[in-house]
């Protein structure tokens, strides 16, 4: 094992411990994962390799491959091989420089949505970052850009995101103010600032499809009847749901350092200052 210059370690230290967290939150099982914008170098990305792939199964270094975010190409040649989807990681770090991490889950509590003429919006306050749009959150459809790209690249319609090119046309769906695109048949991709913020996301985007869900039961599936966060509401809570990040991932971090499934091989990451609202 390899000596790790202090920031990476700490980064790597994160990136396993939320591997866990994803898991132990249903968003991913033995596919989905989360990528990291390497501290060291921001051309370069790292997430965890195809074996042992499962994130509940990632424990060292070993087990993370970095690439480069100009076309995903693997930064050591002899590395083992990635994830076909890397793509979507690649591309979304590469038009957006301010993000550092981004996680990508088939939640089966999120991918109803995308079946259904349902728009996601934010139910409650722990969502704001959803937005307020009559329209919900976008949602990336691969037929549509297998149509766009016409002859350009060779498609096998398996609903993966494995080319740039694929990876580009979802990358456009995403936006600051809009930080998760659900993906038709498939699942759901969001992006933060950090590793805490992406997984903050990700979580509170299921847990809000949850209640949704129960909503709708309530109203009959009648969309219209169901209360949303209004424009204001949807802003507000967003500056709140920012400040209450660290909150979170002090249980989180909890919850898979006492479960026995969940190795570090790395050490455990720093704890985090506390932040929350100051009233």
């Amino acid at each position: 094992m390899t000596d790790l210059p202090a920031p990476l370690l700490s980064a790597l230290r994160l990136l396993i411990r939320a591997n866990h967290i994803l898991h132990q939150h249903k968003l991913v099982d033995a596919f989905g994962h989360i990528s990291l914008r390497h501290p060291l170098a921001p051309d370069q990305y790292l997430i965890a390799a195809y074996d042992p792939g499962a994130p509940a199964l990632v424990k060292s270094q070993e087990d993370f491959v970095s690439y480069r975010v100009r076309d995903s190409s693997p930064v050591d040649p002899n590395a083992p091989q990635g994830y076909s989807e890397r793509f979507i990681h690649g591309e979304i770090l590469r038009r957006f420089p301010d993000i550092n991490c981004v996680v990508h889950s088939h939640s089966e509590t999120v991918i109803p949505f995308t079946l259904a003429d349902i728009p996601v919006r934010p139910v409650f306050h722990m969502a704001g970052f959803l937005g307020s749009s009559s329209k919900g959150i976008p949602v990336f459809d691969a037929q549509d850009a297998y149509r766009e790209l016409g002859g350009t690249v060779e498609i096998t319609p398996d609903m993966l995101i494995k080319s740039q090119p694929l990876g580009k046309a979802l990358a456009r769906k995403l936006h600051p103010s809009t930080p998760v695109v659900l993906q038709h048949k498939h699942g759901f991709t969001t992006m933060g600032k950090s590793i805490e913020e992406a997984v903050y996301r990700a979580l509170y985007t299921q847990t809000n499809c949850e209640l949704l869900s129960k909503a709708l039961g309530f109203a009959k599936g009648d969309a219209k009847k169901v209360s949303y966060l209004s424009d204001e509401e949807a802003k507000s809570c967003k500056k709140m749901n920012e400040k209450c990040v660290d909150k979170s991932w002090r249980l989180w971090l909890r919850e898979v350092q006492t479960n026995p499934l969940y190795e570090n091989e790395e050490g455990e990451p720093e704890a985090l200052a506390v932040n929350g609202m100051k009233v």
